[in-house]
């Protein structure tokens, strides 16, 4: 077996552990992931307006106004699966899984191996953000993005250079699945596309070719159609993307993300994972600007990369994960740079295990800081345990129904967890001592009432001094965050509001 088949196979194994392993385990993250989870169980549930519109509370979502193809497949493996962290999260897993297979298919057909495809789906999953919160393993619409994004840029760049019917409508209906993904986020690398299409001898051939603009117009056509149909059903919708999605986000500040101008270069030179591998990226160009087979593809993914950080750098709200439809495109410079230069080498040295050494040496450091991560998943999630404690409580199995789980106001996360115990027919119920305005729901949410003889979960400090100022409280469950309460009696001794 040559080494080149041996890296494969190596790196193929090391896929399947990275993405799936301990997918499950960790809780949901209490906000955005938990949020699309809670839509997408009332999706199956028959809760929400129709399939058209993600619901929270039963009411259209308008606090999350991407289209709904991610819900979508959330609510099929929920109602394959059931309702629990695999469902919500195995969309992103898959979309992981198709990714890698793409890069590896690219890098046998226009990148010299298959093993240069591998090399780069290794550094996506080395960037240690990518592999933590709205990433490759989370219910959140970023893997589904990334897999649609690079499948438009790979597949222009197949009809760029052969012409085949098949390749733009790969492309096309890559242009039509990250819309319904994410919006107007769906069309972000198809500037630097059509700039590479301006500059590139070949590629300007095409140019007049009809089909090159019918296909992409009605993929597009397709995603506006979503819009008009979803501001059909629940008016007012476009105006709230033009807010939340359009002006609201790129001219101001968003929920007070905000940032320098080299946020995300910073954030990709400073990656736990990717500091080992960024600096390969400019020997890499280097040497692949020099090769005229690799060279068209090379300047693609440099012109797509650079204009895509370019503006997303200039935009008021920054987020780390809106830098991640930027790493195939750098990482399969980094991965068919590095291939070819170990292969270089081998000749020079006239070694066959030479480059596979280089290879191993240049990986291993970020592969096993990604190993640790998903073994670890726990330790590295993002929203602190002492807001998001309620699933590992409600499991003890002293935890018995009829209870309410009492929250603050919003917390998609304990909202998740509730409605999942009620999907199973246990009594659970899910209360709030404030009340929830909008944008965070559509209509207001009063704030709850309580019972003398009630039992409740409560997780937060808040929620234990609201009961406390009204209640004589009998502690059940006790494990230091969470307490099982029962109401014993009104209080008499204290003042409330």
């Amino acid at each position: 077996m040559t080494p080149t088949r041996i890296v494969l196979l190596a790196l193929l194994a090391w896929f399947g552990l990275a993405i799936f392993g301990h997918l499950d385990d960790p809780q949901l993250e209490i906000y955005d992931e938990a949020r699309r989870a809670v839509s997408a169980l009332e999706m199956v549930e028959g809760k929400a307006p129709s399939w058209l519109t993600p619901s929270y509370y039963g009411q259209p979502d308008h606090w999350g106004t991407k289209p709904p193809l991610l819900v979508w497949c959330q609510a099929f493996w929920t109602a394959v699966l059931g309702p629990g962290e695999l469902a919500v999260r195995l969309p992103s897993a898959l979309a992981t899984v198709l990714l890698c297979g793409l890069l590896i298919w690219w890098g046998r057909r226009d990148w010299g191996s298959p093993l240069s495809g591998a090399l780069a789906a290794t550094a996506v999953l080395c960037n240690w953000a990518y592999m933590g919160n709205h990433g490759a393993r989370t219910g959140d619409f970023d893997a589904l993005l990334v897999l649609f994004l690079t499948a438009q840029v790979v597949f222009f760049y197949r009809f760029a250079t052969d012409g085949r019917w098949r390749d733009l409508v790969l492309a096309s209906g890559a242009v039509l699945l990250a819309g319904l993904t994410k919006g107007v986020a769906g069309g972000f690398l198809l500037p630097g596309v059509g700039l590479w299409f301006l500059l590139d001898p070949a590629a300007r051939r095409r140019l007049p070719e009809p089909r090159l603009y019918l296909l992409p117009a009605l993929a597009i056509g397709g995603v506006v159609a979503y819009y008009l149909a979803r501001e059909r059903v629940d008016p007012g919708y476009l105006q709230l993307v033009y807010e939340n999605e359009l002006g609201g986000r790129y001219a101001d500040t968003n929920e007070n993300h905000r940032g320098p101008f080299w946020f995300y270069l910073r954030s990709l030179a400073f990656d736990p994972g990717w500091r080992h591998l960024l600096p390969l990226l400019l020997p890499a160009l280097a040497y692949l600007l020099r090769q005229p087979a690799y060279r068209r593809g090379t300047l693609l993914l440099t012109v797509t990369a650079a204009l895509f950080l370019a503006v997303i750098s200039s935009a008021a709200t920054k987020l780390y994960w809106y830098q991640s439809p930027v790493l195939p495109p750098l990482a399969m410079l980094i991965g068919a740079g590095c291939y070819h230069l170990a292969g270089a080498l081998n000749e020079r040295l006239r070694s066959r295990w030479v480059g596979a050494a280089l290879l191993a040496g240049l990986f291993v450091a970020p592969m096993a800081l990604t190993t640790h991560h998903v073994l670890n998943a726990r330790k590295y999630q993002e929203t602190p345990l002492r807001k998001a404690s309620f699933r590992a409580f409600l499991r003890k199995g002293e935890v018995q129904p009829p209870y309410s789980v009492v929250i603050p106001d919003y917390n998609p996360n304990a909202h998740f967890y509730v409605d999942r115990r009620r999907y199973r027919g246990e009594d659970v119920t899910l209360k709030r001592v404030r009340r929830m305005f909008p944008p965070l729901v559509n209509d207001i949410q009063p704030q709850s009432t309580f019972a003398v003889g009630e039992r409740a979960v409560v997780c937060h400090t808040e929620t234990w001094q609201h009961l406390f100022d009204r209640f004589r409280l009998k502690v059940l469950v006790n494990d230091g965050r969470c307490k099982l309460v029962r109401l014993e009696a009104v209080r008499t001794d204290k003042v409330t509001d």
